[in-house]
């Protein structure tokens, strides 16, 4: 995992804008990465073992619903 301050430096050092990230609706596996802060492999073992739903688009392609990913944290409250 990241701290706080190396994803920081991260998104500054791959240009990649938090506030414009949140509001994509259909992301990268790279951008998917830092928002869950974890690493590009995790999230494509995580779309391997079906844990997270994407779509290939071709070599190198594959995009995943922001929609998707909020679910991933959704929890049912008893």
């Amino acid at each position: 995992m990241l701290n706080d301050q190396t994803l920081i430096d991260y998104l500054k050092m791959n240009k990649v804008d938090l506030k414009i990230l949140n509001e994509k609706e259909i992301l990268t596996v790279k951008e998917t990465a830092v928002l869950l802060n974890c690493s590009v492999k995790s999230i494509y073992r995580s779309i391997k073992d079906g844990q997270i739903k994407a779509t290939n688009l071709g070599n190198r392609l594959i995009r995943i619903k922001r929609s998707d990913i909020d679910d991933l944290f959704k929890t049912k409250c008893i």
